[in-house]
């Protein structure tokens, strides 16, 4: 066997899904670029997406994840929000930690089947 590995995909649910490596990795960009609409390009996601999947994690949630600005002198933009970041934070962390386990439990389970670094 060439070489296997495995992944581990971490969504949060409610009534259904509504939180995931997309919506943290959206976050992480609006935090970055103060833009959702900026974020979405960069994800290639068309905004009307971007806003729709916000929107629904913040409904789950019952916390906005956004603030939103209107345009001006100084134009428009968004912020993620103090309790945004830390829930953001708080997900990349169990998603991390998740993979870390999985990583023990894959060498564990198939340590014969995989290739040797020599």
């Amino acid at each position: 066997m060439n070489s296997m590995r495995y992944s581990i995909r971490v969504q949060l649910h409610a009534d259904d899904s509504f939180f995931g490596a997309g919506v943290a990795d959206l976050l992480v960009l609006v935090n970055e670029t103060r833009s959702l609409h900026r974020a979405c390009e960069q994800m290639n996601m068309s905004y009307s997406k971007g806003w729709r999947i916000v929107k629904h994690a913040e409904k789950q949630l019952g916390f906005s994840l956004l603030e939103s600005r209107t345009g001006g002198a100084n134009g428009g933009g968004s912020e993620v929000t103090e309790e945004g970041k830390r829930f953001t934070e708080c997900y990349m962390n169990f998603k991390n930690e998740l993979n870390w386990c999985g990583d023990v439990l894959f060498r564990k389970n198939f340590s014969n089947y995989l290739e040797v670094e020599r």
